[in-house]
């Protein structure tokens, strides 16, 4: 423990030197008990957005090439980003390792061999090339990721693609996230920046089982423990987001069986009809208090772990449904939903989104990027105009964008950052 402790330490004060925009230093973080702290002493909560070096996901803005072209001007957008992100109060970034640059259709990748038949879409690995991986961390993710600190944004990645339905302890699944971050972890820049880049494990596991195929509450602990010390052993002492079943919402049977180590935090996701709570939940209440109460016990109930470890929610949104009502897609639990302002979740500050955010400031270790920048700032306006970014949405206070618009604001002034 004295060693990791040194090692951890060692690190971070190699990190204080990251020079931001304008010469400011932005301090390392590590895992205090259930806090973020930084070089400073401050405990430090976060919010920002997530993104993908993806033409699709990034409407094309820099085109739809993925060749060495295509890569420079995806980096001079997201150049444009970081500038607007910094200047509408943003101090975090998820970084998306997209499968659409590490994939080869000409390669196959021995360790899919047992993969179901059936798995597609970003959950099927046929095409991984960790050969890719490596050479666009140093080409791409990387210098991504630094452009991020040099606007004074932390960055977490995501490892390429999300989780398959079915996960079972020492699977496929497992040992190819296990090359990624073995890949990931032994870059030299991510190890040097341990106090200012984080790990986010996996995305969205909906069920883990153990070797045997049986439910087991050892399980989330056994899938992702020997990830993690992959990591460690490849000498990266920053911060590691572990995920939870149920698309990232279930996280109790990490109470008896925690992930062992230091710099440890959980990610998780939320949505509107999570948790207990929408607006139709809070119409039926007829009491916004009693609704955020209820949000809040929730939570905490599937993520006890919120007592012990700060808590990241990597992905989140909201906005209110158009009118009329035009179908969109079946979600997570194939349910319809309807066409909204353009977010992935459908509801209303006034009603589901501020118990979220009662929910926030009543842990206070609870740190957020949203889903997608779009749900965040106006991309077109900020192409042609980075330093004057506007909410999107035309700032609608019902929407995400309007609401952190504000809330970024404030919690940048008062409580993002509370002296120990």
């Amino acid at each position: 423990m004295k060693i990791r402790v040194a090692l951890i330490l060692l690190c971070l004060s190699a990190c204080v030197a990251v020079m931001a925009r304008g010469g400011k230093p932005l301090p390392a973080i590590r895992v205090e008990g259930r806090w973020l702290v930084d070089t400073r002493g401050n405990r430090v909560v976060l919010h920002g957005v997530m993104d993908t070096p993806n033409a699709w996901f990034n409407g094309g803005r820099w085109g739809w090439s993925y060749d060495d072209a295509g890569m420079e001007r995806c980096k001079d957008f997201f150049e444009k980003m970081f500038t607007a992100f910094e200047i509408a109060n943003c101090d975090i970034f998820r970084l998306h390792l997209d499968p659409v640059w590490t994939n080869d259709r000409n390669y196959v990748y021995p360790g899919s061999e047992d993969q179901p038949e059936g798995i597609g879409g970003e959950a099927d690995i046929r095409h991984f090339n960790p050969q890719r991986l490596k050479d666009y961390m140093q080409r791409l993710y990387v210098p991504l990721a630094q452009k991020a600190l040099r606007h004074r944004q932390y960055v977490v990645m995501r490892p390429p693609g999300v989780c398959p339905p079915d996960l079972r302890v020492g699977d496929y699944y497992q040992k190819y996230l296990m090359e990624v971050w073995d890949i990931v972890s032994r870059n030299d820049t991510v190890r040097k920046y341990c106090g200012h880049i984080a790990l986010e494990l996996a995305n969205e596991p909906i069920n883990i089982r153990n070797a045997d195929n049986e439910a087991d509450a050892r399980a989330l602990h056994d899938y992702f423990q020997p990830i993690v010390d992959v990591i460690r052993t490849n000498g990266f002492e920053g911060i590691i987001w572990v995920p939870g079943t149920g698309f990232q919402s279930h996280y109790a049977d990490y109470v008896k069986h925690p992930i062992e180590g230091s710099n440890i935090g959980y990610a998780v996701h939320v949505y509107s009809g999570w948790y207990g709570c929408d607006d139709g939940k809070v119409d039926r209440d007829g009491d916004i208090e009693k609704s955020k109460r209820e949000f809040i016990a929730q939570f905490h109930k599937q993520v006890p772990v919120v007592d012990t470890h700060p808590i990241f929610v990597s992905e989140v949104d909201w906005s209110p449904l158009r009118e009329p009502r035009e179908f969109a897609h079946n979600n997570e639990w194939g349910q319809p939903v309807y066409k909204n302002l353009g977010t992935w979740a459908t509801a209303s500050t006034s009603k589901w989104g501020v118990c979220y955010k009662a929910m926030l400031d009543y842990f206070g270790n609870v740190s957020m990027t949203l889903t997608h920048p779009h749900d965040y700032l106006d991309l077109d306006k900020l192409v042609g105009d980075p330093l004057h970014p506007v909410p999107a949405f035309g700032g609608n206070p019902e929407a995400c964008s309007g609401a952190c618009w504000k809330w970024y604001k404030e919690y940048k002034r008062s409580s993002r950052v509370v002296k120990k």
